[in-house]
């Protein structure tokens, strides 16, 4: 491609108190090898150093674009406020700790392009801090999916192909986080990001996308995603145990957006294709088991009550989850071993 003649890309920013790692950042973004781009920053609030380094580097380059928050937005709301400042159609995302290779922005616009694609997802790396947990680690290793597996043929994928190919991967991350994806804007909306979801929320947002249109996969590792201790601080229960409002979170964010997801491939037409490659009985039992398991490991009494006064409380409570006693989870973990082998739970 003659990049003279080559859209403009939006590469979209939004930070928050990202001092440690945007320099770093922001450098990866500048060396694209692609030219015709635009670096569009977005700060939300930061107190610590992140907005000054950003001008800084905004009065050496014209290429960089940054706005500050009137009022901080929050996660979701400074990434949607990224995209309203893009100038370009095309919008590639960059979290203010991670890092594209030189050549991401190229690459990607180029196989938008040859394809006739108005989205396209890369491969990842992950970037572990120094003294990381190594157990957790190991997880990323082995039990995430690897989407280079999932997506290997060079092709355009249509969504009932992709929903052929995610389904068996439905309940983990097999895609990639949003510096994965170049998106067109003209496809996108806020609505992309619904408010029932936290942790999972770019996850659905990206499904949100590729199980209506075509797209197609770059299969190299183009984006380095860094992955922090604070990441997991979540799962120290011990921290949270007499705090209603923080168990209550960790609850959502480990089990109940995951019980969302049975709900949806059950009932929401977004979903339709992948409900095809699934069982409703298998849905149903790794609904039953995500209910049994936090129930064993976080007690029946104050889980029970948290899915009872939830908005699906009539799909997770049933017969079968109104109670709990350990030999029922013990039979029910037998029953489920090749479920949960196939859905990779």
């Amino acid at each position: 491609m003659e990049q003279e003649n080559a859209p403009l890309v939006s590469i979209c920013i939004p930070t928050y108190n990202g001092g440690a790692f945007i320099e770093e950042t922001l450098q990866s973004a500048l060396n694209q090898t692609y030219k015709n781009i635009e670096i569009v920053i977005t700060d939300d609030k930061s107190s610590d150093n992140t907005l000054a380094i950003c001008n800084a580097f905004a009065e050496k380059d014209s290429r960089i674009k940054v706005y500050e928050n009137t009022a901080n937005l929050g996660l979701v709301g400074n990434w949607c406020e990224s995209v309203e400042k893009a100038s370009s159609k095309w919008v590639k995302f960059l979290f203010q700790d991670d890092l594209l290779e030189h050549d991401c922005v190229e690459k990607m616009i180029n196989a938008a392009l040859s394809s006739n694609v108005n989205f396209v997802i890369c491969n990842r790396e992950y970037i572990f801090e120094e003294g990381f947990d190594p157990k957790i680690k190991k997880q990323y290793a082995e039990k995430l999916p690897k989407t280079e597996l999932i997506f290997n043929d060079p092709i355009v994928y249509t969504p009932k192909e992709t929903a052929k190919r995610i389904s068996p991967y439905i309940f983990n991350n097999c895609i990639g986080e949003p510096p994965t994806f170049l998106f067109n804007k003209d496809y996108y909306s806020k609505e992309d990001y619904p408010d029932t979801y936290f942790q999972l929320i770019d996850y659905i947002f990206i499904l949100n996308k590729i199980l209506v249109h075509n797209f197609t996969f770059v299969n190299e590792k183009l984006v380095k995603f860094r992955v922090h201790n604070d990441s997991e601080s979540m799962r120290n229960t011990s921290k949270i145990e007499n705090d209603k409002k923080a168990f209550h979170k960790f609850i959502y964010i480990q089990f109940y957006e995951k019980l969302q997801i049975c709900y949806e491939i059950l009932h929401n037409p977004l979903f339709k294709n992948v409900k095809k490659h699934t069982s409703e009985n298998h849905i149903n039992s790794i609904k039953n088991w995500f209910v049994m398991v936090s129930y064993k490991r976080y007690g029946f009494k104050k889980v029970f009550a948290f899915y009872k006064a939830s908005k699906l409380n009539d799909f997770i409570i049933d017969s079968y989850t109104s109670n709990y006693s350990y030999p029922k989870y013990k039979l029910l973990k037998v029953r489920m071993k090749n479920i949960r082998k196939k859905y990779n739970l």
